[in-house]
């Protein structure tokens, strides 16, 4: 294997790193680095990645561990790294949910937990409700009458905030009796049942009272990403404290400090100064945003000081690009109805007059209830012969946008689009490498590449005969699903795939892919217009703020700017900045005067209008 010196190291092409940027990039020491929106936070750590490994800074064996608090997050960030670097050399790079982590570490050192704590090998994860959190008070409260002063969210407090350390019979206190049932039912379930906050625990518990299994995750490890960690809560931290402090692993927290959306579920608000000050990092600051023209970035410079005095404004690093006229506005309708019917009449024109907009260069974003604001608009897009695509949108138990993003998701569109000749993106890779990783075929070998590729060819011939002569509408989604996973098991997904192992999730892809199609292939003449509805090709975005972080538009469209979706609380202004956020040549601010208000909202507005932004009365 060969490296490069340091020196002679250089960033991806069209990648340009100068000043601080390079500076974190080649950083030997723990690092913590703030920065805006639009800074290119993510590839700044695919970059870092790249620099360590391919100069072997990260030497063999050991590996560079990237945990994100959000799948999409940890899937963007294993997908550049891959894109970045030599393979051999990305096969070094992990790219990890927090709960993934907890995850592995329960499941691999499940033995190491004490009996009365230890789970099933088989054991599921549950999403407590409020009706599970009443049922569990209700049917203890006769043996420990103490619970029924506890309503759910106390008993979720309760039962999460430790391991039980002491025996029910010793407990001596309301809370410790809770605690101990609560563990003692669900480890006794059949399969245990575990909740992610759970898993944490189990993990931390793990680590502290096993040196060997700390030593050895630590030697594992030389360097540590922490991305989006604006988003991390005290548990979380926990785990990542207790895994790495005081070891020799190199840490770089990466995250925006504006955009903390997480807070209503116990994000922590002086999480880099703790970071900063447990691994003695330095600090660090990304001032140029290079998604926004210069007007956007004014907006969010000028409204971004009038919330937080100790705010650094970012530096628009397109200053000398032309900005849009009415780059940024306010735009107030009647009735919602009459908002419909614009939204879908201005796409349109802008479409006409501008060869270079597609469908998806729009979204409409919305706070809540997505799929009400669908079905209140979507009738105006069809009228002017438009898609609109709801991400958030339940397809077999799963959003859309979800849905895209997994493994085997992506593994049955690429064998579906081999077999109908649509070469759009990479199907061939994906289906080669994802029978590879299966079969445990080694692609760097001649022998192995061969093994893949034949497997391929024989997958793409048997789906060749199925739809032969046969048109979209002709075919369901199944029996597509069926043939496929005929040549490739579920069993053989869920031994490669960690996040399959428990079976649910992979059949709720599998269903998902399967409705999806169907829905997809319905009043299409071609395989090529079925392949692009299921990816969206000419479909107008629609999705809520919190699934659109990460992304990014040139044009943006808030919708249900109104007191049905606002506050008035700090959440609000989190939210706000992730809106404004996404865009990269325009942005517009949506009201109608039939919702319920715009009291709530009523400071943003002077703020906007304190910014030079237009409200302006639109048909």
């Amino acid at each position: 294997m060969t490296y490069v010196l340091p020196d002679d190291w250089k960033s991806s092409p069209q990648i340009r790193l100068e000043g601080t940027a390079l500076e974190i990039v080649r950083s030997d020491s723990s690092i913590s680095v703030s920065a805006g929106p639009g800074a290119g936070k993510t590839e700044l750590l695919a970059q870092r990645a790249a620099y360590l490994l391919a100069t072997g800074l990260c030497p063999p064996p050991r590996r560079i561990l990237a945990i994100s608090f959000k799948v999409d997050a940890a899937r963007n960030l294993l997908e550049r790294v891959s894109e970045r670097s030599d393979t051999a050399h990305a096969n070094r790079f992990e790219s990890l949910t927090l709960d993934a982590f907890a995850k592995r570490i329960v499941d691999q050192f499940l033995e190491a937990i004490p009996a009365q704590l230890r789970p099933s090998p088989d054991y599921k994860i549950i999403f407590p409700s409020r009706d599970i959190w009443e049922d569990f008070g209700n049917k203890n409260s006769n043996d420990y009458p103490g619970i029924r002063s506890k309503n759910g969210k106390q008993l979720e407090q309760i039962t999460h905030s430790s391991v039980p350390t002491t025996n029910l019979e010793d407990a001596t206190t309301i809370e410790q009796q809770i605690q101990w049932i609560w563990w003692r039912d669900q480890i006794g379930a059949s399969p245990s049942c575990l909740t992610f906050d759970m898993i944490k625990l189990l993990a931390i518990q793990i680590l502290q009272s096993h040196d060997s299994i700390l030593s050895a995750l630590r030697s594992t490890y030389s360097h540590v990403f922490l991305d989006e960690f604006q988003d991390v809560t005290q548990r979380q931290y926990d785990l990542v404290k207790v895994a790495f402090w005081g070891s020799s692993s190199i840490l770089t927290a990466v995250g925006d400090t504006n955009q903390a959306i997480m807070r209503w579920a116990g994000a922590r608000a002086d999480i880099f100064d703790q970071f900063e000050a447990d691994f003695i990092a330095t600090d660090k600051r990304l001032l140029f945003n290079f998604r926004s023209n210069a007007k956007i970035v004014e907006l969010i410079n000028g409204l971004t000081a009038t919330f937080d005095e100790s705010f650094i404004p970012t530096e628009c690093a397109r200053h000398d690009e032309p900005v849009p006229e009415n780059a940024v506005e306010g735009w107030v309708f009647e009735t919602r109805q009459d908002e419909g019917e614009y939204l879908a009449s201005y796409v349109a024109k802008e479409l006409a007059d501008n060869s270079n907009l597609r469908p998806t260069d729009f979204v409409i974003l919305a706070r809540l209830r997505i799929n009400d604001v669908e079905d209140r608009i979507k009738s105006n897009f069809k009228e002017r012969g438009l898609k609109l695509r709801n991400e958030a949108r339940l397809v077999g138990g799963i959003a859309i946008q979800d849905l895209l993003k997994e493994k085997a998701y992506a593994f049955l569109l690429s064998a579906l689009k081999l077999s109908v000749n649509v070469r759009v993106g990479e199907p061939f890779k994906e289906c080669r490498n994802t029978i590879a990783d299966v079969r445990g075929a080694d692609l760097n070998s001649d022998q192995g590449h061969s093994e893949a590729l034949f497997a391929v060819r024989s997958l793409i011939s048997q789906l060749n005969d199925l739809i032969d002569g046969r048109e979209p509408s002709q075919v369901e989604g199944q029996e597509i699903s069926d043939l496929i996973l005929a040549f490739i098991s579920r069993g053989e997904l869920q031994r490669t795939y960690r996040e399959y192992v428990g079976g649910e999730r992979l059949d709720t892809v599998i269903t998902g892919f399967r409705v999806f199609l169907d829905e997809c292939r319905e009043g299409t003449s071609s395989w090529s217009e079925c392949i692009s509805n299921m990816e969206g090709a000419e479909s107008v975005r629609l999705m809520t703020i919190h699934k659109s972080k990460g992304l990014e538009y040139h044009t943006v469209v808030f919708v249900e700017f109104n007191d049905d979706a606002f506050w008035g609380n700090d959440d609000d202004v989190n939210v706000f900045f992730v809106a404004l956020s996404r865009a990269r040549e325009r942005v517009y601010f949506s009201f109608t005067k039939d919702s319920r208000g715009a009291r709530n909202i009523k400071d943003f507005v002077e703020k906007l209008k304190v910014a030079n932004v237009s409200f302006i009365n639109r048909p």
